[in-house]
């Protein structure tokens, strides 16, 4: 892997993406100020990676700290069905709900980050999966083909006003 702090760049992209993501106008809950962000590995093993709060989750909304990780193995669960995010598997009477991505398994992209599962909450369900992408898009795990393909499974209106005013951020 060429990173020399795999975590340290993922959760400082992480931060640096849902700072943005609160400043957007497009914004429908800013009094939501972080959340857990889950990271699950699918290759060559399911195997958790990260697990932590990035911004700050009120006690109200500690709940999330399951339903981050829920939706990420949910995810998984679903790959062979080519689920790409946890929207196509998402049941609001059952509490699971949209949010997980996964960059794509066979791909052109480099071999880190492939299949990785990313999955926050504590947003709205369009923000915790606006976040994850961008903060895919900027690691290089994903490209502008996968994130149109799942942004319309979602019918996720945020993620493009996003990645615009994410352009002049400093990543790492």
């Amino acid at each position: 892997m060429p990173k020399t702090d795999f975590h340290a760049d993922l959760i400082k992209t992480t931060k640096n993406v849902l700072g943005e993501f609160l400043a957007l106008p497009e914004n429908p809950k800013p009094e939501r100020t972080g959340g857990y962000f889950f990271v699950l590995s699918v290759r060559p093993i399911k195997k958790p990676i990260l697990l932590t709060e990035i911004g700050e989750c009120p006690r109200h909304m500690l709940g999330t700290f399951d339903i981050c990780q829920e939706k990420a193995w949910r995810l998984a669960e679903n790959l062979s069905q080519g689920h790409t995010t946890s929207w196509l598997s998402r049941d609001l009477e059952k509490r699971k709900y949209g949010g997980a991505i996964i960059s794509p398994i066979d791909s052109e992209l480099p071999d880190y980050s492939r299949g990785k599962i990313g999955s926050f909450s504590g947003l709205v369900e369009h923000g915790d999966e606006a976040v994850v992408l961008v903060t895919w898009l900027f690691m290089g795990w994903i490209n502008m083909t996968a994130i149109d393909e799942i942004a319309a499974i979602s019918n996720n209106s945020l993620v493009y006003p996003l990645i615009e005013k994410c352009k002049n951020i400093k990543v790492f």
